[in-house]
């Protein structure tokens, strides 16, 4: 075991700015998620200008109906999306930080392709287990908030903190059975298994260094997102101010900056801080499961 934070935090910052077809990678998912809310925002904008802003109630039903089918079938693209591209990035990173192999946006895809099943086998494990547990809190939360008129979130806040660094784990376990996939060979029930073993034996380590990387990266983006978000807390004030515009004009022009700036400046952000986050984890588990002569070797 050779682990040393400084070295982990830049020798991903390196890896991050040299390899770019990473970010590609991680911003596939993203691609996806856009187009769908690019088509829900077209219909949207449709709808409005058909009704002039008074929609009727069985048009609003079907509009619902319309939601509810396109985030379904997104969620399913986006899976696949995602255990697609998790397998490149993670064989990227791995190609990297050895300095062997081709990191091509291209080639890292086809050789990531036969990890694909096992992937995904991991993600959906995770996601139904520790995933779920987090989702159906969350939502019994948030009903208790709407009932009790936002009461119950000062009673949740302690246990919202406490979830935090326990939903950076999970994160954790994801990536370091993705890599145990990959380095190790490991059918997808072992890969899990094993990366739990990893993280609850370091357990301090991979909160420590999702927390910095967390904290650096809320930080860079609210200095992108506060510029990029005034322009549609603008309008708001110039309606106050006597401005006459109509509802589809607030519609139009604040769905045109969300899907034409912000969504497109927020992927890149996000994939950036995304790829620096992965790495780290990435060599955390490398670097805690391979002996430290055979590192030196490496680099």
């Amino acid at each position: 075991m050779n682990f040393d934070l400084s070295d982990i935090l830049t020798r991903s910052g390196q890896i991050t700015w040299r390899h770019k077809s990473i970010w590609g990678l991680l911003m596939l998912p993203m691609v996806v998620s856009f187009l769908a809310l690019m088509l829900f925002g077209i219909f949207f904008l449709v709808i409005m200008n058909i009704t002039d802003g008074d929609i009727p109630d069985f048009i609003f039903v079907g509009f619902g109906l319309f939601f509810l089918l396109t985030l379904v079938i997104s969620t399913i693209v986006n899976y696949a999306v995602r255990a697609a591209s998790s397998s490149a990035a993670t064989l990227g990173i791995i190609r990297a930080d050895r300095g062997e192999g081709s990191t091509k946006f291209i080639d890292l895809v086809r050789d990531g392709l036969p990890y694909f099943w096992r992937i995904l086998g991991v993600m959906l494990v995770i996601s139904l287990t520790i995933g779920l547990a987090f989702t159906i809190f969350f939502i019994l939360a948030f009903v208790l908030i709407i009932v009790t008129i936002g009461m119950a979130s000062i009673c949740l806040q302690p246990i919202m903190l406490l979830l935090t660094p326990l939903m950076f784990l999970m994160v954790g376990v994801m990536d370091a059975a993705q890599i145990a996939v990959i380095v190790e060979g490991m059918n997808v029930m072992d890969a899990v298994k094993h990366a739990f073993q990893v993280v609850r034996a370091h357990v301090w380590k991979y909160v420590i260094i999702t927390l910095i990387v967390y904290l650096g990266g809320s930080i860079l983006t609210s200095f992108i997102i506060v510029p990029l978000m005034l322009p549609i807390f603008l309008v708001p004030f110039l309606i106050a101010m006597g401005q006459e515009m109509s509802m589809q004009s607030v519609a139009l022009i604040s769905v045109l900056l969300f899907f034409c700036i912000f969504f497109p400046v927020m992927m890149l952000v996000s994939s950036v801080i995304g790829v620096f986050m992965k790495t780290s984890l990435d060599l955390t588990y490398l670097r805690l499961t391979t002996p430290a002569e055979k590192i030196e070797n490496q680099v």
